[in-house]
């Protein structure tokens, strides 16, 4: 038989458990999500990144101002200035709290091939893996529209980016002075 004083030490026993797993699980939580991967918004997101294509604007772009405009890609959602791309640009973000840790842009060129636009981690992140992140996501994205091949390009001099892919398993499909060339088959 069960006494009121052993009920009284099974139930006290119990919710102490209890919550000390609850609690223990909201500690493990909140120090293992690390930055999250979400649909770009320009409000929340755009300054940041404009300030990102400032401060890396020889990795991304050949030429000055006057060839592209960041500005018009996250407004338009759009590659380049050409009108009737509008809205074919896919942007996610990565953050951490209020932070942009980076970004990521592409966009298709037909119906099974896209073009990785833009992979851009903050200096402050690199060595994270964060950029692999964002372009298996990408692609992630890239498979369910039915996107067969990816192909993008980086400057020769780029070895951070250029370890990215081909640790990814890109292979490179052509070398100028300017890019590398790389492709992958989904």
């Amino acid at each position: 038989m069960i006494t009121n004083a052993k009920k009284n030490r099974l139930f006290s026993t119990f919710f102490l458990v209890f919550f000390a797993s609850i609690s223990l699980t909201s500690c493990w939580h909140k120090t293992n999500t690390g930055p999250q991967i979400m649909a770009f918004d320009i409000d929340r997101d755009g300054k940041q990144i404009l300030a990102l294509f400032e401060k890396e604007w020889d990795w991304l772009i050949p030429g000055d101002r006057s060839t592209y405009s960041p500005e018009v890609m996250l407004a338009y959602r759009a590659p380049h200035g050409d009108p009737t791309y509008a809205g074919r640009m896919n942007l996610s973000v990565l953050r951490e709290g209020d932070q942009l840790v980076g970004f990521v842009a592409w966009y298709l060129k037909n119906s099974t091939l896209a073009f990785l636009n833009f992979v851009l981690v903050d200096p402050a992140f690199r060595g994270k893996r964060y950029a692999e992140k964002l372009v298996r996501h990408a692609m992630a994205a890239m498979t369910q529209k039915g996107v067969q091949k990816v192909t993008l390009v980086t400057r020769p001099w780029n070895k951070r980016a250029r370890a990215v892919y081909d640790r990814m398993g890109y292979t490179q499909s052509g070398l100028d002075d300017d890019f590398v060339y790389f492709e992958y088959a989904l």
